[in-house]
């Protein structure tokens, strides 16, 4: 076993625990709220998705819904994000080293925690009164207006999570970093779920290296901005469509937005840490295993009891 040296040699006790409970996490990944959700809805709404396509309309709704979306993201793109309340927030609770996103790095994982604070229940108290405003009416014409406003405030609660971790969210390729969490929230089944984890552990392990571009050429960055607006897009209409039509005499589908917004939050959390351990200690120390990370906490011990 090799640990990359870096800032520091080994992981804290702190961050080996975190380390051990990212592994566990991978082998969760079918494991989801929104899989909880959708199977908690009775067996007759789950049997009308085949004639949902047949509704009247419903086909101009995922056109204006996936353009809506498409042109919160166009915003999205040219939108100036400043670190200046981040660093501010770390120099306050007594990290004056702090002058700069990558001076973050140099921290614990411990150390970031509690400025990680409640950012989570914040956005789905929000998104909970958004939800509420727009599927009052119970109008499938509502459903474009609640995705864009989901999608918008679960976006920045990424936005937060990264600057908190260190990440630059103006880079283009941070941005699609950040796409690809939530499309990983709003995966339905296991197998989507995999495939996109996969993509993502990917892309931390490559925009770790050194030797990496800097950002991405725009063609690029175009086409895989627009494959992965439109799948979110479709996948949060699949889900929010159940909000409007009554079965039974009852909605089904309220409560979806805080669902989502959990599994937003929990990703972010998930592929940021694993991104920040890697910026400190290489890309190696996400692969090591449950015999390499007790190694390292008996080295860690026997420089405590020095």
């Amino acid at each position: 076993m090799e640990i990359p040296e870096k800032k520091n040699d080994v992981p804290s006790r702190f961050e080996l625990q975190v380390l051990k409970e990212l592994n566990e996490k991978k082998q969760q990944t079918g494991s989801n709220k929104i899989n909880s959700f959708l199977s908690s809805i009775p067996q007759p709404f789950i049997k009308a998705g085949e004639w949902l396509k047949k509704i009247p309309g419903l086909d101009k709704i995922a056109d204006n819904t996936k353009q809506a979306v498409s042109d919160l993201f166009q915003n999205f793109q040219s939108e100036k994000f400043s670190f200046d309340a981040i660093i501010e927030k770390y120099k306050d609770s007594g990290y004056v080293q702090i002058n700069n996103p990558d001076d973050i790095s140099t921290l614990d994982l411990e150390d970031i925690e509690p400025l990680i604070g409640d950012i989570c229940k914040k956005y789905q108290t929000l998104v909970s009164d958004e939800e509420s405003d727009y599927t009052s009416a119970l109008s499938l014409h509502g459903v474009p207006k609640d995705i864009v406003a989901l999608i918008n405030l679960n976006r920045k609660a990424v936005n937060e999570y990264a600057a908190h971790y260190g990440f630059d969210i103006s880079l283009e390729k941070e941005r699609l970093f950040a796409l690809n969490i939530l499309e990983y929230a709003a995966s339905e089944n296991e197998f989507a779920r995999k495939s996109v984890m996969e993509r993502l552990v990917n892309q931390t392990k490559n925009m770790a290296n050194k030797d990496a571009k800097e950002d991405i050429d725009k063609t690029t960055f175009l086409s895989m901005f627009s494959t992965l607006t439109s799948s979110i897009s479709i996948k949060l209409l699949k889900a929010k469509v159940g909000g409007v039509i009554p079965i039974n005499g009852a909605v089904i589908g309220n409560g979806f937005n805080a669902y989502f917004t959990s599994e937003v939050c929990s990703a972010a959390q998930f592929f940021y840490k694993q991104r920040f351990l890697i910026k400190k200690y290489g890309a190696e120390v996400i692969d090591l295993s449950e015999k390499d990370l007790k190694m390292l906490e008996k080295i860690n011990k026997q420089a405590e009891d020095k």
